[in-house]
């Protein structure tokens, strides 16, 4: 039954956000690269994923209304829907992402910036990458810690991103992420095999909060005020999933 759940969960997330691209790049074409029409695309990709996935987000603080750098801990492919579905904006990934189908597909649409994290020279052009969507006014969601943990708080996070925005001025949004089931964590299994492995349960919890945006006089007392943010929601949330 998990199996027969789990295969119809991917079929239609499949169907829909093929149809969700088609239409998406059309309307991007119309528009000449309307970022807008990105935005609103995006979003709702996102909400339709979440709910062919049933995950039950429990959603609290406030999305950012202006331009700032979103930075959430990383536990899950989940947490790519959860930022877009609040904050639309361009998302940081792992250049495996723009192989996947859809995905792959999708990267102009979502406005992705794919970075391979072993070359040093993909690095750089990342870091730049960031730095003139901020400087067009846009919006930029990353994970800092460099990858999917394990962790129930944030492992070290990445440097360079706190640079650019103590640079350009950027305020950044900390966000934090729980799931309920400390298993959704992807580790090194395939996608499928974890997807597999999840979404064969009827529901997923995930706790989701974004807070205020950070400014600080330097790049590391930003990274440590990011970092300390999340990590007291994180044990608000632990202990009160705990408690449940």
């Amino acid at each position: 039954m998990r199996q027969i759940l789990a295969t119809v969960r991917l079929v239609v997330l499949f169907a829909g956000s093929l149809v969700l691209v088609i239409v998406g790049l059309i309307l991007l074409f119309i528009c000449f690269g309307s970022p807008d029409i990105s935005h609103f695309i995006t979003r709702n990709w996102a909400r339709f994923s979440l709910f062919v996935l049933n995950a039950k987000v429990h959603f609290s603080g406030q999305a950012p209304e202006r331009r700032v750098i979103l930075m959430a801990n990383h536990r899950s492919y989940i947490d790519i829907f959860l930022t877009f579905s609040r904050y639309p904006a361009s998302i940081v990934a792992k250049k495996e992402l723009g192989r996947w189908p859809i995905v792959g597909w999708s990267v102009r649409l979502a406005r992705m910036i794919l970075v391979d994290r072993s070359s040093k020279s993909s690095l750089i052009a990342t870091m730049r990458a960031i730095k003139a969507e901020i400087d067009k006014g846009g919006g930029v969601i990353l994970f800092p810690e460099g990858g999917i943990k394990a962790e129930s708080l944030t492992a070290p996070f990445k440097h360079g991103s706190f640079k650019i925005a103590q640079t350009t001025g950027t305020p950044i949004a900390p966000a934090a992420i729980n799931y309920h089931d400390s298993k959704v964590f992807w580790g090194d299994e395939s996608f499928l095999t974890n997807f597999y492995r999840q979404m064969g349960k009827w529901r997923t919890d995930v706790d989701f909060w974004i807070g205020k945006p950070i400014t600080a006089e330097s790049d590391a007392e930003l990274m440590e005020a990011v970092k300390q943010t999340i990590d007291e929601k994180l044990t608000e949330f632990e202990s009160k999933t705990k408690k449940a």
